[in-house]
Order: structure tokens, then C-alpha cells, then sequence
């Protein structure tokens, strides 16, 4: 809950953090995309810790982590400062968000995961729909820096619920972290990310396709060594079945909407209707009470009829309430109603796609799937923030219609997510892409 509230907040800060801290859009974009970048960075080695000091420990450390990393955004007095504690914040956030799924999932029967998933999703959605609407007016009446206190107390009655009723988990002594795919993993995914910002950067320097070449070298290399080494980071294995390989796949366009769109319509609602951090802050919290109102009902369709069905029809919604942002100057309150089908739209194809990738695998890799589905996840996230920082700046034009023009995005990659979700056909089998 604290993560998927934390980078709401956070996507509604950008705009005034860029103008407290003096930071042009594609520096401050990092607030966000650090975040993200540092998550994918952690996750690989949440597994090992999960076994060798017990999943519910080390969620217990993971909290208190990404509570003091929020003390630490907080305080930030520059815009460097603030990226490092976002990236302590998303280390920490990478522990916490597998070792969570995988207690959770652990003890849910296969055939009631959707309905699982889509209470939990519900909750966490709630959280963010009305965080955003405290955080919009705490903007205007008080400072940005507020969105991160608020993570402190409500890390603090997660801590003391955790203690009381989450299981510590079982420690299996003697697993040794294989170091050799840890370093070429937490420098080739950042290096690779940085050289995507780069080379779509309004003005590149010229050095991204060169950090592009070295991530993808040494994350080709780790994945050479995971496969043949006994003691693998990550259970790569598991994309060997079609339906968590098509699951993952699905993934990618569903994290690069939800996380490049929580980057895209605040910069909208402020640039060009002028919205007040309070207004935007609501029209999130639209968008939060679509989802958190179509979630159980996702799951239990899901668990019905399969995951395909219903991640083709978020899909639609996705596309179909994206499109009059790019053609059209939509007064406040269809705005409103668009962005709450927006969130219906976010719910019907995220939980699908994670309902299924996880009752692909077998109960004793469901660890291992939690941490793959959520590298695709934050990796994508990343990009698809990219994308949207480079849309606006390209196609700006300098008419200060770049946030219009960028919003055909939202529209395309609902059309990727439709197709790509017509390879799933249920909980047990999966068509081959291609």
C-alpha cells in the first residue's frame, strides 16, 4: 500500500518540486523514475533474503527502511538530495513489494487468487485514491515535502500490525547471495535505463547509446550465468511457461501505462487547464476510486472466465478515456468521469495479468515469480516515464502543447496491451506469441 501511495504522491509533487528546486522537467522526472530504476534494482535479491531470513523479517526491515528514507525526501534541500532519498526509498520498496506478494499469495488456494488479489488490490487502491486528495490540498496549504511525512505514521501502524499477525517465515541458514550476478545486475539495469533517458532526451549528449551497449552486456552476461549456475538470483526459468511468459509480456505495457500516465496527467491537468494541486489531486482520486471500485469485480471475473476477456475490455476503457485529452479541451468535470474510467480500465488489465502469471507457477516459486512480475513491472514503469518526458519535450513544438500531444501515447499502448492480452486464454494454458 505504502509503495503504489508513495509514487502517486509523488507524480502529484513533480510539478512543485520542479519549481521549488529550479529543475527543468527531464532533471526532476528522476523524482520519479530513480524511484523506479531502484526497485528493479533490489527486487532480484528480495527472494534470497526472503529465504535465508524468513519473508515477514525481512518485510519488517524493509519498512523501517522505507520509512527513514521518507524522513530523509523530506528534509531534502536539493534536487540531488531528494533523488538519492528516493533511490534509498526504492531500495527498500524493492524488498517490500515480493516478499509481500509472496506471503500473501502463499496462503491464498489457486482457484481464489483473482478474488485474493483483487480484495488486496482494493485496499491498496482506496489508500490511493484519497491520498492524492489530502496530498493536492497539503500542496497548497503547506509544501510538497508533506507528501512524504505522511508515509511515517502510516508506516508506523503497518510496523506494529505487521508484528502482531504477519508470520516471521521460515530462515533457511547457509544460502550464500551469489555476489557475480548481483553486481551485473544492479549495474546493468540502471545503465541501460540511463542511456533509454539519455538517447530520448530533447538534447542528448551522445553518450546514451553507450550506456544502452554496456547494460545490455552485462545484463545479457547475468543471464548467461543465472542460467547455468545452481544458485540463481533470479528464477529465469519460470519464462519458460507460456502463460507466465505471456503474463510478464502483458506486464510491460500495462506498468509503462499506469506509471507513465501518473506522470503525464498531473504535467496535463497543470500546464494546460491550470488545475491547483488540490484539483489535480482529485482528478486522482477519480482515477483511484475507479480502480478500487472495479477491482474485486476484475477478480472474480477473472477467476470466471479467464483473464482475456477482461484485460480486452480494460484495455478499450484505457484507450477510450485517453483519446479526448489528445483531440480535444475537456472541461473539469468530464475530466473527472473520464479519469474514473481510466481506473477502471487500470484495474481490469493489471489484475488480470498478475492473477495469471501467478497461477502459471507452482506454490514453492511463487517467491521467485513475485520478484520476475515485479522487475517487468518497475522496468517498464521507468520506460514508459521515459517515454513520456520525451514525448512532451519533442513534441512540444514550443506552442506549450507537448502534454496534449504526448497523451497519444496513453491511446497506443492500450492497443499493445489488447493485443498482447489476446494470448492469454486462461488460468492453464497459454498461446504462443508469435
Amino acid at each position: 500500500m505504502l509503495v503504489m501511495l508513495d509514487a502517486t504522491l509523488a507524480a502529484l509533487a513533480l510539478v512543485c518540486v520542479q519549481a521549488d528546486l529550479n529543475a527543468p522537467l527531464e532533471d526532476a522526472q528522476w523524482v520519479i523514475t530513480s524511484y523506479l530504476i531502484a526497485i528493479a534494482v533490489s527486487l532480484p535479491t528480495s527472494t534470497w533474503f526472503g529465504h535465508r531470513f524468513g519473508h515477514g523479517r525481512i518485510w519488517g526491515v524493509a519498512l523501517a527502511a522505507f520509512i527513514a528514507a521518507s524522513i530523509g525526501c523530506a528534509f531534502a534541500a536539493s534536487l540531488d538530495a531528494l533523488i538519492a532519498a528516493r533511490i534509498a526509498q526504492g531500495l527498500a520498496a524493492g524488498i517490500l513489494l515480493p516478499t509481500g506478494h509472496a506471503i500473501l499469495v502463499g496462503g491464498a488456494e489457486r482457484d481464489q487468487l483473482g478474488r485474493v488479489l483483487g480484495v488486496v488490490g482494493t485496499l491498496i487502491s482506496l489508500a490511493a485514491a484519497i491520498g492524492p486528495g489530502i496530498g493536492g490540498w497539503l500542496v497548497d496549504v503547506a509544501s510538497w515535502r508533506w507528501l512524504f511525512w505522511i508515509n511515517v505514521p502510516l508506516g508506523a501502524i503497518a510496523a506494529v500490525w505487521a508484528a502482531k499477525v504477519m508470520p516471521a517465515g521460515r530462515a533457511q541458514h547457509g544460502l550464500k547471495l551469489p555476489l557475480g550476478q548481483f553486481f551485473l545486475i544492479v549495474t546493468g539495469l540502471p545503465l541501460a535505463l540511463y542511456g533509454a533517458s539519455e538517447i530520448t532526451s530533447r538534447y542528448p549528449s551522445g553518450n546514451g547509446w553507450l550506456f544502452i551497449g554496456g547494460g545490455a552486456m552485462l545484463l545479457a552476461l547475468f543471464i548467461a550465468v543465472a542460467r547455468t549456475s545452481p544458485s540463481s538470483l533470479l528464477a529465469l526459468d519460470l519464462m519458460r511457461n507460456p502463460q507466465f511468459r505471456a503474463s510478464s509480456l502483458l506486464a510491460v505495457g500495462n506498468s509503462a501505462n499506469l506509471f507513465g500516465g501518473l506522470l503525464l496527467f498531473p504535467l496535463y491537468f497543470h500546464a494546460q487547464q491550470e488545475m491547483s494541486y488540490s484539483q489535480i489531486g482529485m482528478m486522482l482520486v477519480f482515477m483511484g476510486a475507479g480502480t478500487s471500485s472495479a477491482l474485486y469485480l476484475a477478480g472474480h471475473l477473472v477467476d470466471r472466465f479467464g483473464p482475456r476477456p477482461v484485460v480486452l475490455a480494460g484495455a478499450a476503457m484505457l484507450a477510450m478515456s485517453a483519446a479526448p485529452f489528445a483531440l480535444l479541451s475537456v472541461p473539469s468535470d468530464i475530466a473527472a468521469m473520464l479519469m474514473f474510467v481510466r481506473g477502471i480500465g487500470l484495474a481490469w488489465t493489471t489484475n488480470p495479468t498478475t492473477a495469471a502469471a501467478y497461477a502459471a507457477v507452482d506454490r514453492k516459486d511463487i517467491g521467485g515469480a513475485a520478484t520476475l512480475v515485479n522487475i517487468v513491472q518497475r522496468v517498464s514503469g521507468a520506460l514508459g516515464a521515459v517515454a513520456v518526458v520525451a514525448a512532451i519535450g519533442w513534441l512540444d513544438g514550443g506552442g506549450g502543447r507537448g502534454e496534449v500531444r504526448a497523451m497519444g501515447l496513453m491511446v497506443v499502448l492500450p492497443l499493445l496491451q489488447a493485443w498482447w492480452g489476446t494470448y492469454l486464454t486462461g488460468y492453464r494454458a497459454v498461446r504462443e506469441p508469435g
